[in-house]
């Protein structure tokens, strides 16, 4: 359990963070549009940054030490943007990382190597330059290079980020996976990233949070907001252009329009609301 209280954050006197406060725990996803604050809240979190007033708590430790977080191995942190040495080959990477995380033993290092590699799927492309890996396969490099410390925390900022279909599903995979055994925390401002992987929500915008809960609780805030009608291929671009489509799907004889409004419409019937719909309605702070 992470308890972040009151954490507060000012660049160049705006306010990026305003006393925000979340219980951490599980597989959990932190979303919100571009610019509400997530990827300073994570940098805070894993002690890049300094915070200008709050309390971290770590299973209930205080982990805060002045304005930062103390640096220690319970956190493992991976950005949007993974590159390292672009001309050696991921197993060189990961052994010059070895060497800095302070495992000298090379049998350890090449035993540790190896765990990592088989964890993240990379068997078979340890002799590959980084800079012949795809988008998902740098990630995975990330990751291993992270889990050779054994953090228990795991934060990931926009990791599916430029990544294809097929990709961010291995990598959805993964970090499911990983969140058997840690604590994953997961920011995106794709809400579809963490749709099937988190047990808890919380969504930020311009620097404050708005909600907190479980993805069901998030659904419900959609309820009576999300309607459904059928329309035709020459139909389809004046109903684009009237409402606020969430989705698209081709049927046999028609095209199913799901759609987001607060007034509902006669020509449309009520759908169960999905979690991109709760949260469309709570970053637009629909009143219930």
């Amino acid at each position: 359990m992470i308890r972040i209280t009151g954490v507060s954050k000012k660049i160049k006197k705006h306010d990026v963070l305003s006393n925000i406060s979340l219980n951490i725990e599980g597989i959990y996803g932190l979303v919100g549009p571009n610019g509400a604050g997530k990827t300073t809240l994570m940098k805070i979190l894993s002690s890049l940054i300094s915070m200008n007033s709050g309390k971290v708590e770590i299973d209930g430790e205080d982990y805060t030490k002045g304005k930062y977080v103390k640096q220690n191995k319970l956190i493992g942190y991976l950005p949007q943007d993974f590159m390292i040495y672009p001309n050696i080959t991921v197993e060189e990477a990961l052994d010059h990382i070895a060497i800095l995380q302070g495992i000298m033993d090379k049998l350890k290092r090449k035993s540790t190597i190896h765990k990592v590699i088989k964890e993240v799927n990379l068997r078979g492309h340890e002799n590959k330059k980084m800079i012949e890996l795809s988008g998902g396969m740098r990630k995975r490099v990330g990751i291993a290079q992270l889990l050779m410390g054994d953090p228990k925390i795991l934060i990931f900022d926009e990791p599916t980020a430029g990544l294809d279909i097929e990709e961010r599903i291995r990598f959805r995979n993964l970090l499911r996976n990983l969140g058997s055994e840690r604590t994953v925390i997961i920011s995106s401002h794709i809400v579809e990233d963490i749709e099937f992987l988190s047990t808890k929500i919380g969504v930020l915008k311009n620097g404050k949070v708005v909600f907190e809960g479980s993805p069901n609780e998030l659904k419900a805030h959609a309820k009576g907001y999300v309607w459904e009608c059928h329309v035709t291929q020459d139909n389809l671009g004046s109903i684009m252009s009237e409402k606020e489509v969430v989705q698209i799907m081709e049927e046999e004889e028609d095209i199913s329009v799901r759609f987001f409004s607060v007034e509902g419409d006669a020509k449309a019937k009520q759908v169960s609301p999905r979690l991109v719909d709760g949260y469309l309605s709570v970053v637009r702070d629909v009143k219930r």
